[in-house]
Protein backbone atom coordinates (compact mmCIF):
# COMPACT_ATOMS: atom_id res chain seq x y z
CA UNK A 1 0.00 0.00 0.00
CA UNK A 2 1.26 3.41 -0.68
CA UNK A 3 1.53 5.93 1.76
CA UNK A 4 -0.65 8.66 2.34
CA UNK A 5 1.63 11.19 1.50
CA UNK A 6 2.25 9.25 -2.33
CA UNK A 7 -1.41 9.32 -2.69
CA UNK A 8 -2.15 13.30 -1.76
CA UNK A 9 1.02 13.98 -4.16
CA UNK A 10 -0.46 11.86 -6.82
CA UNK A 11 -4.16 13.40 -6.43
CA UNK A 12 -2.36 16.91 -6.33
CA UNK A 13 -0.53 16.25 -9.58
CA UNK A 14 -3.91 15.24 -11.44
CA UNK A 15 -5.66 18.33 -10.49
CA UNK A 16 -3.14 20.52 -11.47
CA UNK A 17 -3.16 18.91 -15.00
CA UNK A 18 -6.90 18.76 -15.42
CA UNK A 19 -6.61 22.72 -14.03
CA UNK A 20 -4.08 23.55 -17.13
CA UNK A 21 -5.94 21.84 -19.68
CA UNK A 22 -9.07 23.82 -18.15
CA UNK A 23 -9.98 26.95 -20.34
CA UNK A 24 -9.57 30.53 -18.87
CA UNK A 25 -12.12 32.18 -19.81
CA UNK A 26 -12.60 34.57 -22.82
CA UNK A 27 -11.22 37.74 -22.48
CA UNK A 28 -13.62 40.71 -24.49
CA UNK A 29 -11.65 42.10 -27.77
CA UNK A 30 -10.30 45.39 -27.01
CA UNK A 31 -12.51 48.51 -28.04
CA UNK A 32 -10.55 51.21 -29.64
CA UNK A 33 -11.23 54.72 -29.44
CA UNK A 34 -12.48 56.81 -32.85
CA UNK A 35 -9.81 59.96 -32.98
CA UNK A 36 -10.46 63.00 -34.10
CA UNK A 37 -7.21 65.43 -35.09
CA UNK A 38 -7.50 68.48 -36.07
CA UNK A 39 -4.32 69.76 -38.46
CA UNK A 40 -4.17 73.52 -39.31
CA UNK A 41 -1.62 75.32 -41.59
CA UNK A 42 -0.91 77.69 -44.67
CA UNK A 43 -0.03 76.73 -47.88
CA UNK A 44 1.63 78.54 -50.31
CA UNK A 45 1.67 78.35 -54.11
CA UNK A 46 2.33 74.73 -55.08
CA UNK A 47 2.85 73.89 -51.97
CA UNK A 48 2.24 70.59 -50.36
CA UNK A 49 1.97 70.50 -46.09
CA UNK A 50 1.92 67.19 -44.20
CA UNK A 51 0.95 66.00 -40.84
CA UNK A 52 1.85 62.75 -38.54
CA UNK A 53 -0.73 60.92 -36.96
CA UNK A 54 -0.95 57.28 -35.17
CA UNK A 55 -2.97 54.26 -35.74
CA UNK A 56 -3.58 51.90 -33.00
CA UNK A 57 -5.85 49.83 -34.86
CA UNK A 58 -6.51 49.25 -38.55
CA UNK A 59 -9.72 50.44 -39.66
CA UNK A 60 -10.74 53.54 -41.82
CA UNK A 61 -9.05 56.47 -41.72
CA UNK A 62 -11.57 59.16 -43.13
CA UNK A 63 -9.51 62.23 -44.26
CA UNK A 64 -11.87 66.24 -44.82
CA UNK A 65 -10.48 69.84 -45.82
CA UNK A 66 -13.05 71.70 -43.06
CA UNK A 67 -11.57 75.37 -43.99
CA UNK A 68 -10.05 77.16 -46.62
CA UNK A 69 -9.10 80.91 -47.01
CA UNK A 70 -9.45 83.15 -48.04
CA UNK A 71 -11.13 80.81 -50.71
CA UNK A 72 -13.50 78.01 -49.82
CA UNK A 73 -14.04 76.60 -53.13
CA UNK A 74 -10.48 75.88 -54.39
CA UNK A 75 -10.29 71.96 -55.72
CA UNK A 76 -7.30 70.82 -53.76
CA UNK A 77 -5.32 67.52 -53.12
CA UNK A 78 -5.36 65.00 -50.47
CA UNK A 79 -2.41 62.38 -49.78
CA UNK A 80 -2.72 59.47 -47.51
CA UNK A 81 0.60 57.58 -47.11
CA UNK A 82 2.57 56.55 -43.65
CA UNK A 83 5.28 58.55 -41.91
CA UNK A 84 9.16 57.49 -42.22
CA UNK A 85 11.04 58.40 -39.28
CA UNK A 86 14.03 57.71 -40.22
CA UNK A 87 13.93 60.52 -42.81
CA UNK A 88 10.43 62.36 -41.15
CA UNK A 89 8.92 62.52 -44.25
CA UNK A 90 5.16 61.69 -45.33
CA UNK A 91 5.47 58.46 -47.77
CA UNK A 92 2.23 58.49 -49.89
CA UNK A 93 0.19 56.08 -51.21
CA UNK A 94 -2.66 57.26 -52.05
CA UNK A 95 -3.94 60.97 -53.53
CA UNK A 96 -7.00 62.67 -54.67
CA UNK A 97 -6.56 65.35 -56.64
CA UNK A 98 -10.59 66.47 -56.29
CA UNK A 99 -10.68 67.15 -52.62
CA UNK A 100 -13.14 70.07 -52.17
CA UNK A 101 -14.34 71.64 -48.84
CA UNK A 102 -16.18 69.31 -46.65
CA UNK A 103 -15.98 65.76 -48.54
CA UNK A 104 -13.97 62.99 -47.48
CA UNK A 105 -11.51 61.02 -48.71
CA UNK A 106 -10.72 57.56 -47.25
CA UNK A 107 -8.86 54.36 -47.08
CA UNK A 108 -8.06 51.26 -44.83
CA UNK A 109 -4.83 50.78 -43.41
CA UNK A 110 -3.33 47.11 -43.05
CA UNK A 111 -2.00 47.77 -39.70
CA UNK A 112 -1.21 49.69 -36.95
CA UNK A 113 1.69 52.54 -37.26
CA UNK A 114 2.82 55.50 -38.04
CA UNK A 115 0.76 57.15 -40.73
CA UNK A 116 0.12 61.06 -42.85
CA UNK A 117 -1.70 63.23 -44.26
CA UNK A 118 -0.77 65.70 -46.64
CA UNK A 119 -2.64 68.99 -48.35
CA UNK A 120 -1.14 70.29 -51.66
CA UNK A 121 -1.91 72.54 -54.18
CA UNK A 122 -3.03 71.49 -57.86
CA UNK A 123 -2.61 74.59 -59.49
CA UNK A 124 -5.28 76.09 -58.16
CA UNK A 125 -3.70 78.27 -55.10
CA UNK A 126 -3.56 81.79 -55.82
CA UNK A 127 -2.25 83.01 -52.97
CA UNK A 128 -1.16 81.52 -49.13
CA UNK A 129 -4.11 80.45 -48.03
CA UNK A 130 -4.80 78.76 -44.08
CA UNK A 131 -6.71 75.22 -44.04
CA UNK A 132 -8.28 73.00 -41.63
CA UNK A 133 -7.58 68.87 -42.23
CA UNK A 134 -9.73 66.97 -40.65
CA UNK A 135 -8.62 63.22 -39.76
CA UNK A 136 -10.88 60.55 -37.94
CA UNK A 137 -9.46 56.87 -37.49
CA UNK A 138 -8.73 54.58 -34.61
Amino acid sequence: MRSLAARLAVVVLLLSSIACGAKSPTEPAPVYELKTETFTGTIAVAGKVPFKFTVVNPGDIQVAMTALTPTNTLVMGIALGYWDGTTGTCIEQLSTTSATLNVGFAASPSSAGEYCVALFDTGNVQATSDFTLTVTHY
